[in-house]
């Protein structure tokens, strides 16, 4: 493996790229502020960088409409690839393994009968691919245009066919299509423009399936239809099997444009009829597409960044559209849902409050961060998403319970309880908490697990429960959770040695020392040794005990980052750059935290290993490949970083409402609060070189801490700094930041 190197493969590449940055308008200084004009929906979509994907979708919307290009990827799209073979309505952003959904293959063409996804896939234009929020459109060799679009329920197709080619046109339906694997489908013809059924998919490894219905309506009847199972082909109504789908033939002298409304229900196929017929009404595709671009628009502008260069704009905004594509939204416009591992069940979200919406698709262990991120600027979002969370433990113990099932695509779970936490600290509190608190209770009870890695989580997650404790002043359980939260002092190894033969501390297998800290995976989950020596989000200052001091742990986390230990492709050291401000050297944090934010930096790790070569490169960039190497999106979870890192506002432990104040990137932004208040951060003279604070002020009184509270920002008002290119070592020093374990396990007094 050769270093990365981001400079073009070709001249033809960068003008590709070229072309994609000048597509892309910015607003004047005469035009109202539209920070869709910043997203760049082909960052991250290059090679195994990112795996995300052009395609629209609604702000945490059901429908995940992108193309399907011929290779490997995870999301089904590779911008390096010439070929189309579809148009698939599922998957998750940025997520790993093989990938999660691309179920529903749609795509129109000139050409004759073939059931073969290989040989009815075609090359692509690639000069005419654009993509913006709500909105995807290509021309293919055979010179039919696809434009998409969506809403919360619903894809909309639009294909012109060109003039001057009216025969053989055709639109196939392919239900085998699937990442990990088709387990079932069926399809039934209904008329000659409305066709239903529903696929269930694998969307893991280990048996994990969902289930989703569709309809499909179209604007234009089909002259015509051959539908297969298998090599079974005829004209055949109803299909089922998981290697089914239908070709539909189109009149010569039919209209050269046809539309189809996709309707998805996880309930049945008539609540996804009912989707494609009111969700979207009538046929108007350029309302539908102003209309999920106004979504976007609405949710994007909460954070305005009023000056800045246009690249580190684009990078932002582009990254917190990023933020807000997972979780799904799982219930039908008319309330009906199916809760996760209850596939027999089939709920009504009034019945839990008149508001609710319920979600699924979840990949917690690696996105639990971005929560914090998300109840700071949608709040509203946020109380559904834990309504949801706490529907799975209230749902957990009835008949007819199947733990493989979940209603959309999905990954996993683990820090679910964070997530409630944080919204509870919040004061977003409208879910029932004795059930919200019966399910953290059990989840932080388990055994603690064989790996290192699994029991510093457990042990976190104890603390959570603990917090939800003391909130309900639960004495006993409080004490209980105090204890098993501190369980982390067990499996510290105080003579363990690094590689070089420094001691320095490790947290080892029940606390004895290995021969190698850096032994890949032998004792941790996708890391080694020294990429967990720093999970203890909840106490800090006992980690500083157990090392001797602060400044011995601080002098450990900068050998961590100055020998390029660190690794930002995966989440369990992410928030190693601020915990520089615990051990009182909150310049440490601004430097570091920069320097992986927007500066070029060493990676020696990816997810199960050593490069064959370290990259070198900047981590977030503005071009197709958008990350380095191997560096998965994972729901959000690298996204939100880079927003809150991009802020300077960063939460190291999510389930309290502070954040840790890193180096802003931008002059000035605005948090347009849905209070209807204002928050605004300067950071006067910030540039490249001037990344470090050298005093601050908020609201014109001076302000010399690391730290601030969802509190005082939801109250509003200016944060300012005063930038500069060295660092001042005692601002923001010897600050205490709160702590969930600063009380001994007891009760709120």
């Amino acid at each position: 493996m050769q270093p990365y190197n981001s400079t073009p493969k070709s001249l033809l590449h960068l003008f590709l790229i070229m072309t994609l940055c000048l597509s892309c308008q910015k607003p004047t200084n005469n035009e109202p502020f539209n920070p869709t004009a910043y997203v760049n929906l082909f960052i991250c979509t290059e090679g195994d960088n990112g795996m995300l994907y052009p395609g629209p979708a609604m702000p945490f919307g059901l429908v995940h409409l992108s193309p399907e290009t011929e290779g490997d990827s995870h999301v089904g799209y590779y911008y390096e690839n010439d070929s189309i073979e579809g148009f698939s309505h599922t998957r998750i952003a940025g997520a790993g393994s093989q990938g999660k959904g691309g179920g529903l293959l749609i795509k129109p063409g000139i050409g004759l009968f073939t059931n073969k996804i290989k040989e009815f896939s075609e090359p692509l234009i690639k000069s005419t691919e654009e993509a913006s929020p709500g909105y995807y459109k290509v021309k293919l060799a055979s010179g039919v245009t696809v434009e998409l679009t969506t809403s919360d329920h619903v894809g909309f197709h639009r294909y012109t066919f060109p003039r001057d080619r009216k025969k053989d046109r055709y639109i196939v339906v392919d239900l085998s299509h699937s990442y990990v694997g088709m387990l079932d489908a069926r399809l039934e013809i209904r008329s000659e423009i409305e066709i239903a059924g529903y696929f269930k998919s694998l969307h893991n490894r280990g048996g994990g399936y969902h289930t989703l219905y569709f309809t499909i309506i179209s604007d234009q009847p089909f002259a015509s239809f051959t539908s297969w199972d298998g090599d079974d082909c005829g004209e055949v109504k109803e299909r089922q099997g998981n290697q089914t789908g239908v070709w539909l033939s189109y009149p010569e002298d039919g209209k050269d444009q046809v539309c189809l409304k996709v309707g998805l229900s996880t309930v049945d196929e008539n609540l996804a009829r009912a989707e494609a017929l009111n969700e979207i009404k009538g046929w108007n595709f350029d309302q539908a597409r102003e209309s999920c671009a106004d979504r976007w628009e609405k949710m994007l502008r909460k954070v305005e960044v009023v000056d800045g260069s246009d690249e580190l704009k684009t990078i932002f905004y582009t990254h917190l559209y990023h933020s807000y594509l997972v979780p799904h939204l799982s219930s039908a416009s008319t309330g009906e849902y199916r809760p996760l591992n209850q596939p027999g069940l089939i709920l009504q979200t009034k019945d839990s409050a008149p508001d609710f919406n319920y979600y699924s698709t979840w990949s917690l262990w690696d996105d639990f961060r971005k929560y914090s991120l998300v109840s700071l600027l949608e709040p509203s979002y946020t109380k559904n998403i834990v309504r949801s969370l706490v529907d799975v433990y209230a749902n957990k113990d009835k008949e007819g319970r199947d733990p493989k099932y979940s209603p959309t695509p999905h990954i996993r779970m683990e820090f679910n309880s964070t997530v409630i936490m944080d919204a509870w600290n919040k004061g977003i509190r409208e879910f029932d908490s004795a059930i919200a608190y019966k399910g953290m209770k059990e989840y932080a009870l388990q055994e603690d697990g064989k790996r290192i890695s699994d029991q510093l989580e457990q042990f976190y997650h104890a603390y959570v429960a603990m917090l939800m404790a003391k909130e309900l002043w639960k004495e006993e359980d409080a004490d209980l959770f105090y204890e098993k939260a501190m369980g982390y002092k067990r499996v510290w190894c105080p003579m363990q040695k690094d590689r070089e033969g420094t001691v320095r501390g490790f947290f080892t297998p029940e606390g004895k020392e290995v021969d190698d800290v850096e032994d890949f995976e032998k004792h941790v989950y996708e890391g080694h040794l020294w990429h967990y020596r720093w999970f203890v989000l909840h106490d800090v200052e006992g980690l500083a005990q157990l090392r001797g001091s602060k400044e011995l742990l601080a002098d450990d986390l900068e050998y961590f980052f100055e020998k390029d230990l660190f690794m930002i492709v995966n989440e369990p050291d992410l928030h190693a750059p601020y915990l520089f401000n615990y051990l009182d050297k909150p310049w440490l944090t601004q430097k570091w935290a920069r320097r992986f934010t927007t500066k070029e930096v060493t990676q020696l790790y990816h997810n199960h290993g050593l490069y064959e070569t370290p990259v070198v490169s900047r981590i977030f960039r503005a071009d197709t490949k958008g990350y380095i190497e191997t560096m998965d999106d994972d729901a959000g979870a690298m996204a939100s970083w880079f927003v809150m890192s991009a802020m300077g506002l960063f939460p190291l432990d999510p389930a309290l409402p502070y954040y840790l104040i890193g180096s802003p990137i931008f002059p000035e932004y605005r948090i347009h609060l849905d209070n209807g208040k204002h928050f605004t951060v300067k950071a006067n003279n910030v540039s490249e070189d001037n990344f470090y604070i050298q005093s601050a002020t908020l609201n014109g009184e001076e302000f010399d801490q690391c730290w601030i509270a969802y509190d005082t920002i939801m109250a509003g008002g200016v944060l300012e700094f005063e930038m500069g290119n060295r660092p001042n070592k005692e601002w923001g020093k010897s600050v205490d930041i709160p702590s969930g374990m600063s009380e001994p396990g007891c009760v709120k007094k």
